[in-house]
């Protein structure tokens, strides 16, 4: 798992599992908020069986309908690329 600060100060934790190149399993959490509050489970699910590189994608589909407050889709992009890379 990796914490990170986004740009507004909230924190933002990614927990990546990866076989290869595949997202095994991924957990996103943190406090900061996001309506309608499934969104980040809708997310989640989609993530998993995805190639990384392709969550970019993922999280701009998932998210372009949500209101995000304290992170943002990019901070969210850029944690997976973060933690994929620890």
């Amino acid at each position: 798992m990796k914490v990170i600060r986004s740009k507004a100060g909230k924190t933002l934790e990614i927990r990546l599992e990866l076989d290869g190149n595949l997202i095994k399993e991924v957990e996103i959490s943190g406090d900061f908020m996001v309506f309608p509050s499934d969104a980040i489970e809708e997310l989640e699910r989609k993530l998993k069986g995805r190639a990384l590189g392709e969550h970019e994608g993922v999280v701009r589909e998932v998210l372009r309908k949500a209101e995000l407050v304290g992170v943002t889709e990019d901070d969210i992009i850029e944690a997976i690329w973060d933690v994929a890379g620890s």
